[in-house]
């Protein structure tokens, strides 16, 4: 009887055992997958600011490189099945490898890229409407159907600061748009979600607020960071958006009339980086517009937009693309300061 008493004991403590070795294994996972996670995150971030810098790289290229949904830890904290678990476990791509198909991805793109865009060609542009003293009417609707955007403010031109504007892009301090997207707080809803960029000090801050979350804005160092941390979240819970969306559409600055009225804001002349875009019959776009022979370095700018112009000006582009890629590529597995 005795050797059957001693032989459970034995069980008993090598199942105690065996449970506590569990618990600390599956610590130690959620630990590793907190650190993937947030490193993941700031991988996305660090891949949206570079499809931006460089709009020349295909727009649909983003952050999104793998469909994979890396939120895990709030699954596995939400109570989710040890299957469903061990499913998405295997379903994962290592951050290492994600990376680095990353990495090739952006250089096997930027091999097939075409003459960039050049912005001396003039564009056809519907304007926005202005009253009979030229100032452009505010609140002003651009797109239609679900890409309708109203934009509220054009925000004022931060030229002193680099990361204030791209060649393709000037990101004014004070621009408000307004767009209807699905609740994230209320199913089968819509709701009105606002876009802003504010003043971030060296480089701007991207915010995007939904009327029903006041209290939790969405902030990213770009737009495409903004909205993508929203559509992540929706598409969590099964609504069926898009799984990438380009910023600059999403907050209404891609549109041409946009584009357009920020160019006729003051001191845009100043920003040395940005190629201002060319429109047809545009004798006397603004009072504060400057030719390119007003500004020499834009002029240079102007010039290299177009490869054929000056190849020399697109190897050095894809030079600065291999070594942001390569970046990327090694930034994105280091572990996350916090």
């Amino acid at each position: 009887m005795s050797s059957y008493r001693e032989q459970a004991r034995d069980l008993t403590s090598k199942v105690k055992t065996a449970l506590e070795k569990r618990e600390g294994l599956d610590k130690d996972y959620l630990d590793i997958r907190t650190k993937i996670i947030l490193a993941r995150a700031e991988n996305n971030q660090l891949l949206d600011m570079l499809v931006e810098a460089y709009p020349e790289v295909d727009d649909n290229f983003s952050s999104d490189s793998s469909d994979n949904d890396d939120s895990v830890l709030d699954a596995s904290i939400g109570g989710e099945s040890t299957e469903a678990s061990v499913r998405r476990k295997r379903d994962y791509i290592p951050l290492s490898l994600a990376a680095h198909d990353s990495a090739n991805h952006l250089t096997k793109r930027r091999r097939n890229l075409g003459p960039r865009e050049n912005r001396a060609e003039p564009k056809q542009v519907e304007s926005l409407q202005r009253d009979s003293h030229g100032s452009i009417i505010l609140p002003a609707s651009i797109g239609k159907g679900q890409d309708e955007v109203q934009i509220h403010s054009l925000g004022r031109v931060v030229w002193d600061r680099d990361a204030y504007h791209t060649p393709r892009y000037i990101w004014t301090v004070g621009f408000k748009s307004t767009r209807m997207c699905p609740s994230l707080l209320t199913n089968n809803a819509r709701c009105l979600y606002s876009s802003e960029i504010l003043d971030g000090g060296d480089s701007p801050v991207f915010q995007v607020t939904a009327e029903d979350m006041p209290e939790k804005p969405f902030r990213a160092m770009s737009s495409s960071g903004a909205w993508k941390q929203i559509l992540d979240q929706l598409t969590a819970k099964g609504v069926g958006v898009k799984t990438h969306a380009s910023g600059p559409q999403m907050y209404g600055l891609s549109h041409l009339g946009v584009t357009k009225a920020i160019q006729e804001l003051d001191d845009v002349d100043k920003c040395q980086k940005y190629i201002r875009q060319a429109w047809v019959d545009d004798g006397a776009e603004s009072p504060h517009a400057t030719t390119d022979d007003d500004n020499p370095h834009r002029a240079s700018s102007a010039a290299n937009s177009s490869v054929d112009a000056a190849p020399e000006a697109s190897l050095r582009r894809l030079s600065v693309l291999d070594s942001a890629a390569a970046a990327v590529a090694n930034g994105s597995m280091a572990s996350h300061p916090n």
